[in-house]
């Protein structure tokens, strides 16, 4: 039999809690640890949306990247959004697991991963941490594997990644790139076009206050999911350009492979990645759907 506890121990393995900020919210947060689980989904964030999937199709155990509650809440009816969320789980017996920032902050999560999928190099942690890569579990990284990181293992572990590219490529083609690997339409940036990019600091989600240490750092421009206006501001008048995808894109594939990996390690399982969620984030004109695309270099 597996149980939540079984899940959450395989998630802590790769994605150790004491990497998630002071004021997360991480871990077991609705549910029985001895719950036993048959069916689980993953998912970017816990709403009525996806609670009304889980229990549709008879999930036992949602894993979500964001946690609910994401902040205290004082009330829990049904006359308040979190309150309606939390009872359809309830009612469901669906129990909830989430690892947030430890996700994002681990040695193969949400920032590794987009430092990969982008070919970077030399990839380090742009905020180190007090927690070495060698003394964390690393989640069933295949040794060999490990032996090829040319010592990343005795790194300290911690936020945001920066990196170089392969060669300098340009701020608008790599702005192309971005939206073709993260399956957005458009995004929005900070910056010169034409301006050549060797180093690249990442923060997935809404970690604009990454801003001044990628500067420090020296990268040339931060990939990151959203950014505040007058931290914009701040990045231009650094020099740092941003490349800003949307929170959704930098982080929902992300729990996409949450699923592929869960569903690896418990082949008795049932395991998906959301499949009604949706980012609430509209494009217009959306260029997928609304006729032909004007050449994106024009627009830069």
């Amino acid at each position: 039999m597996v149980c939540c506890r079984d899940l959450a121990e395989a998630i802590r393995a790769a994605c150790p809690l004491p990497l998630a900020e002071e004021w997360d919210n991480v871990g077991l947060l609705i549910g029985e640890s001895g719950k036993e689980v048959r069916r689980v989904m993953t998912c970017l964030t816990v709403s009525l949306e996806t609670a009304g999937e889980a229990v549709r199709e008879n999930a036992d155990l949602i894993v979500s990247h964001h946690p609910f509650p994401f902040r205290a809440e004082k009330r829990w009816t049904d006359e308040t959004h979190a309150g309606s969320v939390l009872l359809t789980l309830v009612r469901g017996g669906v129990a909830v697991f989430s690892p947030h920032t430890a996700h994002d902050s681990a040695f193969w999560g949400v920032n590794r991963q987009l430092a990969d999928l982008f070919g970077l190099t030399d990839v380090k942690p742009l905020c180190p941490g007090d927690i070495c890569a060698g003394s964390a579990m690393l989640g069933g990284v295949p040794s060999e594997k490990a032996v090829l990181l040319n010592g990343e293992l005795d790194l300290p572990l911690g936020s945001g990644r920066i990196g170089s590219f392969p060669k300098p490529v340009r701020l608008s083609a790599f702005a192309d790139e971005v939206c073709r690997k993260l399956r957005q339409p458009d995004l929005t940036f900070v910056g010169d076009p034409n301006r050549e990019l060797s180093r690249l600091a990442i923060g997935c989600g809404a970690a604009d206050e990454f801003i001044t240490e990628a500067a420090r750092a020296g990268a040339d421009a931060l990939l990151l999911g959203e950014a505040r206006f007058h931290n914009a501001l701040l990045s231009r008048e650094l020099g740092l350009a941003l490349l800003l995808p949307g929170h959704y894109a930098t982080e929902r594939f992300a729990m996409e492979r949450m699923a592929d990996r869960l569903a690896s390690l418990f082949p008795d399982l049932a395991v998906w990645a959301s499949r009604s969620e949706r980012d609430p984030i509209c494009y217009w004109p959306n260029p997928r759907h609304e006729g032909p695309d004007q050449d994106r270099e024009e627009r830069f």
